[in-house]
């Protein structure tokens, strides 16, 4: 028996008893499987396979016993993580200390009913915002992108809260945890994110703006202006309507979090674009910064010493 995790490549039907899937292995080998007819499995996902060796028209390949889902493995989020790294891009930072920014953040909340709100809807969807990319393309398209964009927005958050005294320290650290944290409701799934129903109609602004609502009644804060703050900042932050916002920031902490977000992804592919260019060449065109391209210098030929 050979058991292992593997991605489906692809699934093909035969004219035979069984049909045939072409999957990726952890170490970037592919095998092909025969599996029953009747068998319900999909392309591009990861599956834990109990195997038996078989000679068929005079190669080895491999009966499927049984299969498993990651989604449905009983092994915890960490052991989760680590067999997705093998099929998936992920965020280039580890996910523990993506974690412990975005937790000691959330921890640092003292306004009542802000950290209620912030705490409960973290609560809920605490898995799932460490999985889910932050779009299906452009900026931290890649598992863990969501957090990752989030954990960065909060450092980048600390800079402007030590000069602009004005700012809401509690409140802007909860709108940038809770501002994409429905992007795991608009997209389908973490590993080949497609936008859902609910996605498309409705959005991830308006999906968190109304949870926040929900919570609130359902802890008894509804009518708390804080309530109304934080729903402000979940519809405002892409400041457009074109891009989704109904409303553009009318508080400081709205216009600051659009700012800290509109940085944050439009650095974030710069930052990719440049790894994959050159010292003294030039990036391609770079569609979320106006098709500009950019110069990377030489001199970051220069090491470290």
């Amino acid at each position: 028996m050979k058991n292992f995790y593997a991605k489906i490549d692809s699934y093909n039907e035969t004219t035979y008893e069984t049909n045939t899937l072409s999957v990726l292995l952890s170490d970037g080998t592919r095998l092909t499987l025969r599996i029953d007819e009747e068998e319900d499995i999909c392309e591009e996902e990861v599956y834990r396979f109990e195997t038996e060796p078989i000679e068929f028209k005079g190669r080895t390949q491999y009966l499927v016993q049984s299969f498993t889902h990651i989604n449905d493995m009983d092994i915890g989020f960490e052991a989760k993580i680590a067999v997705m790294k093998d099929f998936y891009p992920f965020a280039p930072i580890d996910v523990a200390k993506t974690k412990e920014t975005i937790e000691t953040h959330l921890a640092s909340i003292k306004d009542e009913t802000i950290g209620k709100i912030a705490k409960a809807l973290y609560e809920k969807h605490r898995e799932d915002f460490y999985l889910y990319p932050a779009a299906t393309r452009f900026h931290h398209a890649y598992i863990g992108g969501v957090a990752h964009h989030t954990a960065t927005m909060l450092e980048l958050a600390e800079g402007l809260l030590a000069v602009y005294a004005f700012l809401n320290r509690d409140l802007l650290v909860a709108g940038i945890i809770l501002h994409d944290l429905f992007k795991t409701v608009e997209l389908s799934n973490f590993y080949a994110p497609e936008y859902t129903r609910e996605g498309r109609l409705l959005g991830h602004l308006a999906m968190g703006s109304d949870a926040v609502g929900e919570i609130a009644r359902e802890i008894g804060l509804a009518g708390k202006e804080e309530v109304v703050l934080l729903r402000h900042m979940m519809l405002s932050h892409h400041y457009y309507g074109n891009f989704g916002s109904p409303k553009k920031p009318n508080i400081p902490e709205a216009l600051a979090l659009h700012f800290i977000d509109n940085i944050d992804s439009k650095f974030a592919v710069l930052g990719e674009a440049l790894e994959e260019t050159e010292p003294g060449e030039f990036t391609e065109p770079l569609g979320v910064l106006e098709r500009e391209r950019y110069y990377k210098a030489l001199f970051d030929k220069r090491k470290k010493t």
